[in-house]
C-alpha cells in the first residue's frame, strides 16, 4: 500500500498540531498536597450536618471508607 502526498501532509500536520497542544499542560500536583486539600475541604462540613448536603454525604462516604479496617 503507498501512501499519498495528502496522507503525509496530514500525517505532518498532526504531529504538528499534537506537539504544538502539549505545551498547555500542566505539571501535576504532589498527591499528598491533593488529599490535604480534599480533607481540609470535606471537613469544613464535619459540623454542617444539612440533609441533603452532597459535601457532607461526601464526608459521611469517606468516614465510612477509611474507618472500615477497624471495624
Amino acid at each position: 500500500m503507498t501512501a499519498d502526498h495528502s496522507d503525509l501532509r496530514r500525517q505532518s500536520t498532526a504531529e504538528t498540531t499534537v506537539r504544538h497542544v502539549s505545551n498547555c499542560y500542566q505539571a501535576a500536583p504532589a498527591l499528598p498536597d491533593v488529599l490535604n486539600e480534599q480533607m481540609s475541604y470535606l471537613l469544613a462540613h464535619a459540623g454542617h450536618n444539612t440533609a441533603g448536603c452532597t459535601d457532607c454525604l461526601r464526608l459521611a462516604q469517606v468516614v465510612r471508607l477509611l474507618m472500615r479496617p477497624f471495624e
